[in-house]
């Protein structure tokens, strides 16, 4: 795990981050705190890069496949952020001298396990949560699997999920072809004793090809951020994109998310990985204590609902009638603008005032803070007794036009 912030008003941008990392091999995890996972892109140029979630691809650290980036790719100054993101990601592809191609099929199914992991682990969300009452085992699995299916398929909006655009056209027809036993020893290891239908175990072997074309990561990943500026941003820009296999000579990989300052937006945080303490310190709550209460009240009003309904003198139909109304319409449409009201607070409250005194902060603060608010969570590891899977040296660099990339405090 790692804690990692990009912290930008419009004179720079400051990146911060630990040096824990988590090995696991034989059983045995051991964390250890001496992992750099903060670079210069390119020598002389003003952009930084950042990663979290799994340290190396294909047993190469990234620290390795940066070095090769500067060796080899040497790009010059590119117009945007987005311009070294991109590049620095597409140099992955058919580079056999890192990922040779008869190592490959064992990168898929590290990615098709990993998946398939997550089934498992889904199906059994929903018999714990309830969500399957009254389902059986395999009816709990095949629901799952129907469920992680459709994900693929579709956007939370019912619109259809697009293809990555790192692949080409007809990609997934060629994984199918080219793996096809693969997938069928997979899917018998890990299904084979459930007795799954025809449908669910078709079902895998779409989710076998999706897994590897469509733009949702249910897989282990790398996150990498690249943060500076490029020869025509103005003001600072941070990318974030995730990779996770080489598949057939290609990464696996899309842009997540893009943050820039401009003449409205004056000052941004951005948080990644394990740095759930920063997240509360911005936004006033514990995002696990949130969810508990949005959910818990949630439960409160439906039982409140089934209680007064329960007391009406009237025929069960009209009873039933009226259940369904207050909890299927009347119960969510409060329960918004309740979370409404919360978020709205939140903002005024803890975010708002924490932008504005960025907004004029100087290097020297932006750096300060980027290193204190990773510092909190290295803190949280350490006073509950936790494993400290955040912890270690923390990296903090300052990128600007004026000064480029500088390690922070100046010197370290």
């Amino acid at each position: 795990m790692t804690s990692e912030i990009a912290v930008m008003n419009q004179r720079a941008v400051a990146m911060a981050a630990d040096s824990a990392v988590t090995l696991i091999g034989g059983g045995t995890v051991v964390v250890r705190n001496e992992q750099r996972k903060l670079f210069n892109l390119m020598p002389g140029q003003p952009v930084g890069l950042m990663f979290f979630g799994v340290a190396d691809i294909m047993g190469h650290p990234w620290d390795q496949l940066i070095g090769h980036y500067q060796k080899a790719a040497k790009p010059g100054h590119l117009p945007h952020v987005r311009d070294y993101a991109a590049g620095f990601t597409a140099m992955l592809d058919h580079l056999e001298e890192f990922f040779p191609r008869d190592r490959q099929k064992d990168e898929y199914k590290r990615l098709l396990a990993s998946v398939f992991r997550y089934v498992l682990q889904f199906a059994h969300y929903l018999r714990q949560s309830g969500e399957a009452q009254g389902l059986g085992d395999v009816a709990t699995l095949e629901q799952a699997i129907a469920l992680v299916w459709r994900d693929y398929q579709f956007l939370g909006d019912g619109t259809p999920r697009p293809d990555l655009g790192c692949f080409p056209e007809g990609f997934g027809q060629k994984v199918r072809q080219e793996h096809g036993g693969l997938i069928e020893e997979l899917i018998g290891y890990g299904f084979a004793t459930y007795g799954l239908s025809q449908q669910a175990q078709k079902q895998l072997h779409d989710i076998a090809v999706f897994c590897v074309v469509k733009d949702l990561f249910l897989e282990d990943v790398t996150g990498l951020v690249f943060a500076g500026f490029g020869a025509e941003d103005r003001y600072p820009v941070v990318v974030t994109w995730y990779l996770s296999a080489i598949v057939l000579g290609i990464a696996k990989r899309t842009e997540a998310s893009h943050d820039g300052i401009d003449s409205e937006t004056k000052s941004k945080i951005r948080i990644f990985a394990d740095s759930e303490v920063t997240t509360a310190f911005i936004r006033g709550i514990d995002f696990n204590l949130e969810r508990q209460v949005y959910g818990g009240f949630g439960v409160m009003m439906q039982a409140l609902v089934d209680q007064v309904v329960d007391e009406f003198p009237a025929e069960a139909t009209a009873r039933e009638s009226v259940r369904t109304r207050f909890q299927g319409e009347v119960v969510p449409r409060y329960l918004n603008i309740f979370q409404r009201m919360i978020a709205e607070y939140q903002q005024k409250t803890f975010i708002n005032p924490v932008l504005r005194v960025l907004e004029i902060a100087t290097r020297s603060e932006l750096g300060d803070t980027a290193r204190e608010l990773v510092s909190l969570n290295v803190f949280k590891k350490r006073i509950m007794a936790q494993r400290e899977t955040v912890g270690g040296a923390i990296d903090v660099a300052v990128i600007s036009r004026d000064d480029g990339f500088q390690w922070w405090p100046k010197g370290s």
